[in-house]
């Protein structure tokens, strides 16, 4: 009984936590939900994000600046660490454009003047123009090789074959064999972790 018991406070006090740390989601219209859910967020991150698309949306916000604005504004207020309110800004408004499918080719204007960990996240999405897209998501996933899941392996080198082709770039071959030596050293650190990894690597190189 007296495991039960503490079972169900452990249960209660879980979804009491998520309640204070809920967040509506990037394609919401209606800012009063955000507003209630910054006021009742316990950690700094789920209050940022609330009060970005409170103010985005209540504003009436219609350009990529208007929401950098916003975004910097939220997060000076928030953040004490310099370092931490940098990186944050850059992550809530390439999460922003990602998630809400907005302002994508601004924002990847603006990442290539600053990058970060999420552009590999942002360069994924098709947004036109496969040749920049293709620059854009070689760059980043070149840069940031190391730090990506292996889901995001799999998308990028997907995304880096279908989009090269399509835009026809004549480096194409060369820019996966460069990435051979990177998928040898992340497959001899954890070869079962990186399996699909490579295993996907090397039957997009059979197709090119």
């Amino acid at each position: 009984m007296k495991k039960m018991i503490l079972s169900a406070l452990a249960l209660a006090t879980a979804f009491g936590l998520a309640a204070q740390n809920a967040f509506p989601g990037w394609g919401g219209k209606d800012p009063a939900p955000y507003l209630t859910a910054a006021k009742a967020a316990t950690r700094v991150n789920t209050k940022a994000n609330n009060l970005v698309m409170y103010q985005f949306l209540e504003k009436k916000a219609k350009t990529f600046d208007e929401l950098c604005r916003i975004v910097d504004d939220v997060c000076d207020d928030l953040y004490e660490s310099p370092v931490e309110n940098a990186e944050r800004k850059l992550t809530i408004k390439k999460m922003f454009a990602c998630c809400r499918g907005q302002f994508i080719p601004e924002c990847v204007e603006f990442a290539e003047k600053n990058p970060s960990w999420y552009d590999v996240t942002l360069a994924n999405v098709n947004y036109g123009d496969k040749s920049k897209a293709y620059k854009f998501l070689l760059t980043s996933y070149k840069r940031y090789f190391y730090e990506c899941p292996p889901d995001l392996h799999v998308k990028s080198l997907k995304n880096l074959a279908a989009w090269g082709k399509e835009a026809k770039i004549e480096t194409l071959k060369d820019d996966f064999t460069r990435l051979k030596p990177h998928m040898d050293r992340i497959s001899a650190k954890n070869k079962e972790r990186w399996a699909e990894v490579v295993s996907t690597y090397e039957e997009l190189v059979r197709s090119l």
